[in-house]
């Protein structure tokens, strides 16, 4: 199941609600530490108190196994939809980039840079992505 079907805020390992990063890979690591970060920068004010934060990693593996894994990260916000928050969703994008590009170097390796994916959504509320920014690492 992906978060799309039925998401709360949280982390979300290969579609399961995951509450500690020990049980997990470096890919789940990664994923729980941007979650971390990110409601740090929402506690210090970096990110609007009323956005909640939804962060879905998945390991999507090639059914022959003839390539590498491709990594997925999506992380959904609520509340910052239409012209009004242009302004606050933009440094949120900035600081998300951010704690994603200093996260990957500490818990993924060089060659698992091509393989992942990442994208803020920007949910409306209803869930539906209005607006997305996708995420590579540089």
């Amino acid at each position: 199941m992906f978060i799309e079907q039925s998401w709360k805020p949280g982390v979300w390992i290969d579609g399961q609600p995951s509450h500690a990063t020990a049980t997990t890979d470096a890919f789940g690591a990664f994923a729980h530490d941007v979650h971390a970060d990110l409601l740090t920068a929402r506690d210090a004010g970096a990110i609007p108190a009323h956005v909640e934060t939804t962060t879905s990693a998945s390991t999507i593996a090639p059914l022959w196994g003839d390539t590498p894994p491709v990594l997925l990260l999506h992380i959904r916000l609520t509340g910052l939809t239409g012209p009004d928050h242009a302004s606050a969703l933009d440094h949120v994008v900035s600081d998300a980039f951010t704690i994603l590009d200093r996260r990957g170097t500490q818990h993924l390796t060089p060659d698992q840079y091509d393989q992942y994916t990442g994208a803020l959504f920007f949910v409306d509320e209803h869930g539906q992505p209005q607006t997305n920014r996708t995420h590579r690492f540089r």
